[in-house]
């Protein structure tokens, strides 16, 4: 019988930044890094810098699970790849050393932060915003980190739209560049994302003294959920986070879905400044947002004139946001006409016919909104 080939991958680290991976595996060459901040680190233990560099594998190694993995630095952390592969019903990688080995450089500093008691996760969207203004509204100022180039697309209006947000609300905002060309894309980067993108956060914040990381909740404990959004998973995790001397928790927030415009709507005349139009969730591409804007211009002009410009209207998450502030009575939407609202829901149901490939993103909550906008 011939003897399957087995797939192995190669993972380098750069000699000048400890966070700098290049992976080679069937499908070619593959990079990930932290190019900023410069010092992106300092202020945390050899074993949590490690641990980082173990996470950052991981997400690179995730896609295809290789066989086995060859690295030209210590993986300290194993076992987090051994949960992964566990996870999916693979067996355990055989992670074996490069020759040639590279010492990675701890990072260290002496320099003080303002102390913060909450950092969170901030992408610019509905979610994020929710986290933030929810906060601002029981008196708390969280520090607020945008992983730039987490995904595939949309990711400098996310940024933008992030740091305006801040600035805005008097949050204050820091920025870690990511350079991302790992492979891990599609659903499949979900099986680590959520846990690099916490444990990035907590990498940063952990020197201005932060006891708590938020990030979107929406967690699970059965195998249905994703590695990285399964709370057994997380719970190991905070556990790991605390060995390595970070003195702090991840915390998942859950914000609902249709739900959550109606409580930023009520967060708007609490706090007395502008949220919603600032939120950037819009799925298509920036050159796709004025074609597919244009006939919500004609068909519902006034809904469309009182939707920010960076909204096509047409994908799920502006459909989202405009259902819900028709629903929870958006006082910018005072004067929307009822023949509006009704082009706004048939043209909806009309959408989840044709997309259907979309019914895996579709909430019970929007069903439901929209359903009571038909009556």
């Amino acid at each position: 019988m011939a003897r399957r080939e087995q797939h192995s991958a190669t993972i380098s680290l750069s000699e000048r930044n400890p966070f700098d991976l290049t992976m080679t595996d069937l499908r070619g060459v593959h990079r990930m890094a932290i190019e900023e901040p410069l010092m992106f680190g300092e202020g945390t233990s050899k074993e949590t810098q490690d641990l980082m560099r173990s996470m950052m594998a991981a997400h690179m190694a995730g896609p295809m699970m290789p066989e086995k993995i060859q690295t030209n630095f210590p993986i300290h952390f194993p076992e987090l790849l051994y949960e992964l592969y566990e996870y999916y019903g693979h067996k355990k990688p055989r992670i074996e050393k490069l020759q040639a080995q590279i010492r990675p450089v701890i990072r260290k500093t002496n320099t003080e932060r303002e102390e913060y008691d909450q950092a969170t996760t901030h992408s610019g969207g509905l979610d994020s915003v929710y986290r933030i203004v929810k906060l601002l509204e029981q008196g708390e100022t969280p520090l607020a980190v945008h992983l730039k180039n987490l995904n595939a697309k949309g990711n400098f209006r996310e940024s933008m739209a992030s740091e305006e947000q801040c600035k805005a609300w008097g949050v204050p905002y820091v920025s870690v560049r990511l350079r991302n060309g790992s492979g891990s894309s599609g659903f499949e980067t979900m099986r680590t994302r959520d846990l690099l993108l916490a444990l990035t956060v907590a990498v940063q914040a952990a020197p201005n003294k932060v006891k708590r990381v938020l990030l979107e909740g929406d967690m699970g404990s059965s195998k249905d959920y994703h590695f990285s959004e399964n709370l057994n998973i997380w719970k190991w995790f905070n556990k790991v986070l605390k060995e390595t001397g970070l003195d702090l928790e991840v915390v998942g927030v859950d914000a609902g879905d249709i739900e959550t415009i109606g409580e930023v709507i009520e967060l708007e005349k609490k706090l007395g400044f502008s949220i919603l139009p600032m939120v950037q969730n819009c799925f298509s591409a920036a050159f796709q947002v004025g074609n597919n804007r244009r006939k919500w211009e004609r068909e519902t002009p006034k809904i469309a004139e009182l939707s920010s410009y960076h909204w096509c209207g047409s994908c799920l998450k502006c459909r989202r946001m405009t259902l819900g502030r028709i629903y929870y009575a958006d006082p910018r939407f005072r004067n929307i006409t009822k023949e509006e609202i009704s082009y706004f829901v048939t043209d909806t149901y009309k959408w989840l016919e044709k997309y259907q490939n979309n019914a895996d993103l579709i909430s019970k909550s929007f069903l439901t909104h929209l359903a009571a906008l038909a009556t």
